[in-house]
């Protein structure tokens, strides 16, 4: 009679949330995480790739409703069984059908599991079912000030937009929703970290933390 072999155990990879206001550094800070922990060979997911694609509206209903700083921007479900089939040792494939990417017709790639998954965006923390999802939670402090000019460069001179459109946008759409939709969540966050400028105290902590936890669960 054939022995059936027991299921390799399977340990649950490291899950960290980032979140802060527009042109906080979350993408900044996510790229110097996963560089600093390159031997696990991390899966970094930006929010802004689970944008939804508002096809659904004529283009003047759209020009009315869309937004990026509401949490209706954000396809939830897709958002959160990816990331529930990455910790299960699963792969997911991108761009998720809906979203921008997608309409763009951006080429579908698929996203291996590892055991450090990094998930930044402004409005991570909104969902509970998300928050669940995570092991540690970190919300960027910058000075609004400094996040206003620091959107506007590179809205305009890094990426060639036009300043007007670009300050018209920020009114109409990051101004009104960012204190009810990305500050408050602050609160769910484990640690604080000021980013007004590059911070490596925090880095090199929470790269030490994550290799230690890592280790821990190797152990096990």
């Amino acid at each position: 009679m054939e022995k059936i072999m027991p299921k390799p155990e399977y340990f649950t990879p490291i899950t960290l949330g980032i979140m802060g206001g527009s042109a906080s550094g979350k993408t900044t800070f996510a790229s110097a995480l996963a560089e600093q922990l390159t031997e696990f060979s991390p899966v970094v997911l930006n929010q802004d790739s689970y944008f939804r694609d508002w096809s659904e509206y004529t283009e003047a209903e759209r020009e009315r409703v869309i937004t990026a700083n509401h949490p209706d921007a954000v396809l939830w479900d897709a958002l959160i069984a990816d990331i529930k089939k990455l910790r299960d040792g699963d792969v997911i494939y991108m761009p998720t059908p809906g979203t921008r990417a997608a309409q763009r017709r951006t080429e579908k790639t698929s996203v291996q599991p590892s055991k450090v998954v990094i998930v930044e965006g402004h409005l991570i923390f909104w969902s509970e079912e998300l928050r669940d999802l995570m092991d540690i939670k970190l919300f960027l402090d910058v000075d609004a000030h400094e996040r206003v000019l620091r959107r506007m460069l590179r809205d305009v001179a890094q990426r060639g937009g036009d300043l007007e459109w670009a300050i018209n946008w920020y009114r109409r759409d990051v101004l009104p929703n960012f204190p009810v939709y990305t500050e408050p969540c602050k609160q769910y966050a484990d640690l604080i970290i000021p980013f007004q400028d590059e911070n490596p105290v925090a880095l090199r902590t929470l790269v030490a933390g994550i290799r230690a936890r890592i280790e821990e669960n190797g152990s096990a």
